[in-house]
């Protein structure tokens, strides 16, 4: 290995060419590497986050599933009521009642259904999310590893 007037180590190839090896500071490297440690610790919390997120919106969905469900079941419960002969004033009024609370009760159970596909979205997302996390905290640990392994640090 020769360095022509102190620059970058070369090494001559077998056809006589040179080729150009990096100089490694290897306090560069360890200082490199702690850090990442430090960031792979932030980066495990943020998962350990993300992954109780993504089980807390999961229950929010099972929850607005049953909301849902229920909501349409007291709706068809009170409108079965309609079928009833009611020929009383009271009766009417409880008829158009039950009718209006059908209506509202239809567009609840809509709305609950309607935020649980977003919520259902929303868990895909933070499961993308959490899989690029993973992957990056591989990278970096084999990459400090490496470092370690090959006696740098």
């Amino acid at each position: 290995m020769t360095i022509p007037n102190g620059g970058t180590p070369v090494d001559h190839g077998l056809m006589g060419g040179t080729m150009f090896r990096p100089v490694i500071d290897p306090d560069v490297v360890c200082s490199a590497v702690g850090t990442t440690v430090d960031v792979l610790f932030g980066d495990e919390q943020q998962l350990r986050l993300l992954e109780a997120a993504a089980a807390q919106l999961y229950q929010v969905v099972q929850e607005l599933r049953l909301v849902g469900t229920g909501t349409r079941e007291v709706a068809d419960s009170v409108h079965s009521l309609s079928a009833l002969d009611w020929r009383s004033p009271a009766g009417a009024a409880f008829l158009g009642r039950s009718d209006r609370l059908r209506g509202r009760a239809a567009d609840l159970a809509e709305l609950a259904e309607e935020s649980a596909a977003l919520a259902r979205v929303a868990i895909d997302e933070l499961h993308g999310r959490i899989g690029q996390l993973r992957a990056s905290i591989g990278i970096a640990k084999a990459t400090a590893a490496s470092a370690v392994t090959l006696g740098m640090c």
